[in-house]
């Protein structure tokens, strides 16, 4: 496979958090690993923007961001675009270019959230895009954000989810979208021992191979890791994936196919300390994310 392009893309206007440009700098933190031969800027407004009369929160900024890693992604010749710095929101155009790229019976994409990010605008409590980002991946929501060119539902995994509102839920059934527990498939009884992480890794190879897909599409929000394991995120959920059990599911689905796309998320650090402290773990997903393209 080609090897990927890292897009740096530091967009914080999808996020609902009174925190939220800590994504920004979070994002300067890890642009200084990135090899800067395959590193390319996504140029991310930096005002806040407005809903333009819509339910969606900084609606504006959110379209010119988008707009900027669609042409970004448009000058790749065909490398996958791995997505790093923002909020969820900005996995948007790699999901629509691996689309476009493959077609939508063709692309599995797992999705590692603690949240599903299957919010309709009309009824986000917050009107924060980036917990509608599947919504409109699905080609649903707003019309100014919804997909031309959806995923399938049918091929869709949520890998770690765990904070579901009612809503959600009924979308999640409704769409026949499928779910991964990491705790039940991992088996573990008893609180004190460590989960495996062949375990995961075997769910997703199994889940890849029997959807059929030819390519897959990978989003991870580190709200999806247990908080005793990674604590810089806006809005920490317990009972979270060990790094070890992430960093090995990753790992099995670039194995068992390509990668088309991806985007990590949610790096949001309180301060240089929480930034040090996790950034090692943020580079630990990027090296499994890239492992496959050595094949």
């Amino acid at each position: 496979m080609s090897k990927p392009v890292f897009l740096m893309m530091p967009e914080w206007q999808g996020s609902a958090s009174s925190r939220a440009m800590q994504l920004a700098e979070g994002a300067e933190t890890l642009r200084e690993d990135l090899p800067s031969s395959a590193t390319r800027e996504v140029a991310v407004p930096l005002e806040a923007g407005d809903a333009m009369g819509t339910p969606v929160a900084r609606l504006s900024s959110l379209l010119r961001a988008r707009d900027a890693a669609r042409q970004t992604i448009g000058e790749l010749d065909g490398a996958p675009p791995l997505i790093v710095g923002g909020d969820c929101a900005s996995s948007l155009a790699g999901l629509e270019a691996a689309v476009r790229a493959h077609g939508a019976d063709r692309l599995a994409v797992l999705w590692f959230d603690a949240h599903p990010d299957l919010q309709h605008p009309s009824t986000s409590p917050s009107g924060a895009a980036s917990g509608m980002t599947l919504r409109h991946a699905l080609g649903d929501g707003s019309p100014d954000l919804a997909s031309a060119d959806p995923i399938d539902p049918l091929l869709l995994t949520l890998v770690g989810t765990r904070a579901i509102d009612p809503e959600e839920e009924t979308e999640i059934e409704r769409r026949g979208v499928h779910v991964l527990d990491p705790v039940s498939i991992s088996g573990v009884t008893d609180p004190e021992q460590a989960p495996d992480p062949d375990a995961l890794a075997a769910a997703v190879r199994d889940r890849l191979a029997q959807s059929g897909a030819a390519y897959v599409y990978v989003h991870v929000d580190f709200d999806v890791l247990d908080p005793a394991e990674f604590s810089a995120v806006h809005e920490a959920v317990p009972f979270g994936v060990t790094v070890a059990q992430l960093t090995a599911a990753i790992r099995a689905a670039v194995a068992a196919l390509p990668l088309a796309g991806a985007a990590i998320c949610e790096f949001a650090p309180a301060n240089a300390s929480a930034a040090a402290e996790d950034l090692p773990t943020v580079l630990r997903v990027l090296a499994a994310l890239t492992s496959g393209a050595a094949r």
